[in-house]
């Protein structure tokens, strides 16, 4: 049995019960909400049966379970690593879920009854109120009860995995320290797996972690031990060769894992593939490239056109306040880097006073962020309603032009200064083989903890497994980091 089928069968009660708080919340939030007046469960079923009031609800009560379920899967509420705890994170994801979840129904709501049939009928707003608090409340609970339950299972020794680390040197003491104290209590570590302690090995690392025996020995020390997975550290001090000694643990249901030190190279996971018979590992990817590209650019096209037909009436409004405000233009026009280091110039709103570039060197020292970018949360350069237009994201609204123009995407890395490609390293120069964005991964992970090298890291995953999917993903998710007011 696959990991992800035991992950799917783990998680198959709790798809059904948020499935089944989805159809329930809305339908208790229908009676809650109109109160008809009935006295037996004949006269209930009848009701939902032929009351013209409840029939446009049918379809939203139906839809309803499947929306929830993957707005939850959107915003990771089934991450695995979420399951076993209770955190504040895992409220809060679920709240963005639950919100999330909501609007879509109330959109679907509009669509429906203009598009498709009732275009006469008026839903109710507080049915779509008590029925988003319904499965905030519902939802959280059933979830922290299913945490509880599963960690009070391993904290009794059901469900836990035993884990043997194969090797002795820095890696596998880090590797054993940091799942040792991780909080998630699914994996317990039985000892380590060498030849020998090395002299330079601290001895409070030799106290604390048991020796298993010598790698010659691995096979039957996972016999005695029952280790259901060994973490090889160092392939070389195996003893055997590393296919063989996979063999043998896979007759005993063991699973085989590696630590190796190869992070830098697959930090992203690549896949094995079948090249003339042989394995081998792909290390890169152009994912944005052919179709793919094509398909990029129609996003582009349809978002940019939609969001700048809805926002329009709203820019001579942010104008005349940036006028109001300070003299000089509404807008703020920058030389940026764009794809293969093609400069061009940026729109945004204004959200400083003018000249405040010329001023750049008298705020340089105050940079939050390392690396090659320039971050300041409270800016002294920045105006009143550059304060607002920035943590609310308007000051980005023109950039919209610069989407149907070519020159940026709706998501893509941020394009850099001029002056900082020039310190750009041959890998760094990776963010520019794609077309700018104005939102990214980074910004909707973690846009406020300015790391270059975290930058980096962000931008070159989403140039490597780009997809449609991952791209509506981020734009949801920068929805929310707009209306929860994280704009940078």
């Amino acid at each position: 049995m696959t990991r992800s089928t035991r992950y799917l069968i783990r998680i198959a009660p709790l798809l059904l019960l948020d499935m089944l708080v989805a159809s329930g919340g809305f339908l208790a939030a229908y009676f809650l909400r109109i109160r008809p007046p009935l006295e037996s469960v004949a006269e209930t079923l009848e009701h939902l049966r032929a009351n013209p009031w409840f029939q446009p609800y049918v379809t939203l009560i139906v839809a309803a379970p499947f929306v929830r379920v993957f707005t939850y899967n959107l915003f990771g509420v089934y991450d695995e690593r979420m399951l076993n705890r209770q955190t504040a994170r895992n409220l809060i994801n679920i709240s963005k879920a639950v919100t999330v979840g909501s609007i879509v129904l109330i959109v679907l709501s509009f669509l429906y009854r203009g598009l498709v049939s009732f275009p006469e009928f008026n839903y109710s707003r507080s049915v779509f109120a008590v029925d988003w608090l319904i499965n905030l409340v519902l939802v959280a609970a059933v979830h922290s009860a299913f945490a509880a339950l599963r960690n009070e299972m391993l904290r009794r020794g059901i469900g836990f995995r035993q884990v043997a680390v194969q090797g002795v040197g820095e890696g596998a003491y880090s590797l054993m320290t940091e799942m040792d104290g991780y909080p998630d209590r699914a994996y317990r570590i039985a000892g380590y797996i060498a030849d020998e302690l090395p002299a330079s090995a601290p001895v409070v690392h030799a106290a604390r972690f048991k020796f298993l025996g010598p790698p010659s020995k691995i096979l039957d020390i996972i016999n005695e031990h029952r280790i259901d997975e060994v973490v090889v550290t160092n392939a070389s001090s195996l003893g055997s060769d590393l296919m063989t000694f996979v063999g043998e643990c896979h007759k005993r249901d063991v699973v085989v894992k590696l630590s190796l030190d190869f992070y830098g190279i697959l930090m992203q996971g690549r896949r094995l593939e079948d090249m003339a018979g042989q394995p081998v590992i792909q290390v890169n990817e152009i994912a944005i490239e052919g179709f793919a590209k094509y398909l990029k650019r129609v996003e582009d096209i349809v978002v940019s056109l939609a969001m700048l037909t809805i926002t329009l009436p709203l820019w001579m409004l942010l104008a005349f306040l940036i006028k109001r405000e300070s003299p000089g233009p509404a807008f703020f026009q920058q030389r940026r880097v764009g794809k293969h280091g093609r400069t061009f110039t940026m729109y945004k709103f204004r959200s400083m006073y003018p000249g405040a570039e010329a001023d750049l060197a008298s705020v340089q020292a105050l940079n939050e962020a390392d690396g090659h970018i320039f971050k300041l949360e409270n800016d002294p350069r920045v105006t009143q309603i550059g304060k607002f237009l920035r943590r609310s994201c308007l000051d980005e609204l023109p950039q919209f032009v610069n989407v149907l123009r070519g020159e940026m995407s709706i998501v893509g890395p941020r394009p850099p200064l001029p002056e900082e490609t020039i310190k750009y390293s041959d890998q760094h120069m990776r963010r520019l083989t794609t077309t700018p964005g104005i939102t990214g991964l980074w910004q909707v992970n973690r846009g406020h903890r300015y790391s270059f090298d975290e930058v980096l890291a962000w931008d070159t995953y989403y140039i490597e497994n780009w997809s449609l999917w991952l791209d509506i993903k981020i734009m949801v998710k920068t929805l929310w980091v707009i209306f929860a007011g994280r704009g940078t």
